[in-house]
């Protein structure tokens, strides 16, 4: 259950309450929460994408977000205490927005892009790196969420949102503000239904990482063949991307990925391999190339970013014995596949459960 908050105003050693009040009108949150969603969204960071967005099952989702990993957040905006049919609703929303596409979606924001910071008019793309300072995963929507902002909720609708999340992960929950009018100034104050860390804990992505690697080759054709054929895979562009190779040890099962954004209709997983070596700089990483160790340099048509011109845009290799790999216009892609832009990754969603399971059915490979 919700705690009431207080407001005090401190004069001296005097204490003034500040009265609570019901904010003028729901459509004036909605615009607080659309000029700065972080109120609802921290200490994560969410990215408006839509407002007022028709359904076709009927009615309008009040603000839809995206965070960093493309998920969907649907918010769900009541001004005063919500009835209990506001979970169903939100729910409702939630089953619409499950089956909209990258495309739906930069559609959506195609229509709010006026409205986001100021009318810049924005790809979707373009949007995302410029908020978030990545670039967006390839995959949009793999998982959403839904949220309800209100005064207060129904106690049956607590007992609903908790039953959701706690028994079946359903990654629904309710924040609540209170309207305080001082003077002239007025404030907002905020508090969750359940706490967004113990949220995550009960979300519907599962706990337990499956302890299988994420890996996004997004290099030039020449580099990839070369990486297939002598085992090695190159990360780089900048430290965002690279610094995540340190999540490699030796002895790690990796699942390459050819992006879609280089390789078109060739994209998908192209091989499972174990880690050999972690990370180094391609200035100093050698393959075995007709029995002698010879540069890496020397097996690849392009120059690749060397760690003495510029360490902070160096390239790096992560040295692979293939246990099973495929030419690059055989890769396997299915539709439930998880893909996304992180050089390396440890996904905890359902898709990329979905996708080892099937490449491992695929491909032969044992569990182990």
């Amino acid at each position: 259950m919700a705690f009431e908050t207080g407001l005090w105003r401190i004069e001296g050693n005097k204490p003034t309450r500040i009265t609570s009040d019901a904010i003028d009108y729901e459509k004036r949150l909605e615009e607080v929460f659309e000029f700065d969603i972080s109120i609802v969204s921290e200490p994560r960071r969410w990215m408006v994408v839509g407002r007022q967005v028709p359904t076709e099952h009927g009615g309008y989702i009040d603000l839809l977000a995206l965070d960093e990993e493309g998920s969907v957040i649907v918010l769900e905006l009541k001004r005063d205490k919500s009835h209990r049919e506001v979970v169903s609703q939100v729910l409702d929303y939630a089953s619409w927005v499950e089956d909209l596409e990258y495309e739906d979606i930069a559609s959506i924001f195609a229509e709010y892009g006026e409205r986001w910071q100021g009318g810049s008019a924005k790809s979707l793309e373009d949007a995302f790196e410029e908020f978030f300072k990545i670039d967006i995963p390839e995959e949009v929507n793999v998982s959403h969420e839904m949220v309800i902002v209100a005064t207060g909720l129904h106690p049956e609708s607590e007992r609903v949102v908790r039953y959701l999340q706690s028994n079946y992960g359903v990654p629904v929950n309710a924040v609540f503000f209170t309207f305080f009018v001082d003077g002239g100034t007025e404030y907002l104050s905020r508090s969750w239904l359940v706490e967004p860390s113990q949220e995550e804990e009960s979300s519907r992505r599962p706990a337990r990482w499956n302890r299988e690697h994420y890996v996004s080759f997004g290099y030039p054709r020449d580099v990839v063949e070369a990486g297939l054929k002598y085992g090695f895979f190159v990360g780089g562009g900048g430290d965002w991307y690279s610094r995540s190779m340190d999540m490699l040890s030796v002895g790690d099962r990796v699942w390459v990925y050819l992006p879609q954004k280089l390789f078109g209709p060739d994209n998908g997983f192209v091989g499972v391999a174990r880690v050999t070596e972690p990370r180094r700089p391609v200035d100093s990483f050698t393959v075995k190339k007709e029995g002698e160790q010879v540069p890496i340099t020397s097996v690849v048509a392009i120059p690749l970013a060397l760690e003495e011109d510029d360490p902070a845009k160096a390239d790096y290799a992560v040295r692979l014995d293939w246990i099973h790999v495929l030419p690059i216009g055989q890769a396997v892609w299915e539709k439930g596949f998880l893909a996304n832009q992180n050089t390396v990754a440890r996904p905890t969603s359902p898709k990329w459960d979905f996708t080892v399971r099937r490449l491992k059915t695929l491909w032969h490979i044992e569990e182990e």
